[in-house]
């Protein structure tokens, strides 16, 4: 798990606007990934495997058709994650009233400001992702994780102006 969520946050980290579709996703598919201990044990055995992938297509598949909607989804998936993950780190059973509340704020927020929300969040989840990948000492790792922020954000304003030309 932890190299799947290191690829998604190099993806996140430099293209998060671009690939909203992606992010979208990518964060359903974890959401799901670590939800699948709760389904039943009755599932064969790639029940589980077929279930997030499932989950993620269809969440991908609703951004790529109405981009507005995966802003908005986006924002409600990132948001719910983090304040779940804040209140109950490492969590299997997803904190429902947590999961709710930084949803919907995330959702808000990402639905109004729409690119640059994006652009902001998907590199401070590629960043968080991405650290997950190193073992360092905390100090460091925020000082590399604010760095790995401030250079996809960079990076996808860069891509943004490029492409309005």
């Amino acid at each position: 798990m932890v190299t799947i969520k290191a690829i998604l946050g190099g993806a996140f980290l430099f293209l998060g606007r671009e690939l909203n579709f992606l992010f979208a996703g990518g964060f359903a598919a974890i959401l799901a990934l670590r939800m699948s201990p709760l389904l039943p044990s009755t599932w064969p055995t790639w029940g589980p495997i077929a279930f997030v992938i499932i989950v993620g297509m269809i969440v991908a598949a609703i951004s790529m058709s109405n981009e507005r909607l995966g802003y908005v989804l986006s924002g409600f998936l990132a948001g719910g994650y983090f304040l779940a993950d804040y209140v109950v780190h490492g969590f299997v059973a997803l904190p429902i009233l947590p999961f709710i509340l930084g949803g919907v704020v995330g959702g808000i927020l990402m639905g109004i400001f729409t690119e640059w929300a994006m652009m902001i969040v998907s590199s401070a989840v590629g960043a968080f992702f991405l650290m997950d990948f190193f073992k360092v000492t905390p100090t460091l790792k925020m000082m590399i994780t604010g760095g790995l922020f401030l250079i996809g954000a960079l990076t996808q304003v860069i891509i943004r102006r490029t492409l309005q030309k």
